[in-house]
């Protein structure tokens, strides 16, 4: 009788999809929120070693107004940062995760333009000083990263937040905070 009682409660019980197996997987999301944190982390300091040269990057994709390819080669390693320290650090994952994949598609956008529209092959100063990087070759990585920035912002919070000083924030400000935090 015990096992008929079983079987009862197991078909109950909802089953649950692959993909929210995929982004409440604990270790996959905290894999992604490195990985980004990491990758924007580098690109930050690469950029911030050499703002001119970040500048000079932005205005060498030729799509931009001066004034704002100015403005975005002096903010965009700032906003790299600060999403890649909450990234690494566990804080405002889903904001730090949607800005990340907004930077990545913006950067796919740009570069498939300048690669398959102009014709042209940039370094595009993904990494500023650390590294010289062709456009044609750093495409390829903005796809993956959006991948993991939606597996970030899709995780339920415990996932987000297993490895990270997230979790030591009040249960209040935790359900205030919920759409970014």
């Amino acid at each position: 009788m015990d096992t008929t009682v079983q079987k009862v409660e197991h078909m109950d019980t909802p089953k649950e999809g692959w993909s929210s197996r995929v982004v409440g997987n604990r270790y996959l999301v905290l894999i992604c929120r490195l990985f980004l944190g990491i990758i924007f982390l580098l690109s930050a300091i690469g950029k911030l070693m050499d703002l001119q040269g970040s500048v000079d990057a932005v205005y060498s994709f030729n799509v931009f107004p001066l004034g704002f390819a100015h403005f975005a080669g002096l903010v965009v390693p700032f906003i790299e940062l600060l999403m890649s320290l909450a990234l690494l650090f566990g804080v405002l994952t889903r904001l730090a995760a949607l800005g990340a994949s907004i930077m990545s598609v913006a950067f796919f956008l740009v570069k498939g333009h300048v690669l398959l529209i102009q014709g042209r092959q940039i370094d595009c100063g993904c990494f500023g000083a650390l590294m010289s990087t062709m456009a044609s070759v750093t495409i390829y990585m903005d796809i993956p990263m959006l991948l993991m920035g939606l597996v970030i912002m899709a995780a339920p919070a415990a996932a987000r937040h297993w490895v990270a000083f997230g979790k030591g924030l009040p249960e209040a400000w935790k359900k205030k905070l919920d759409l970014v935090w």
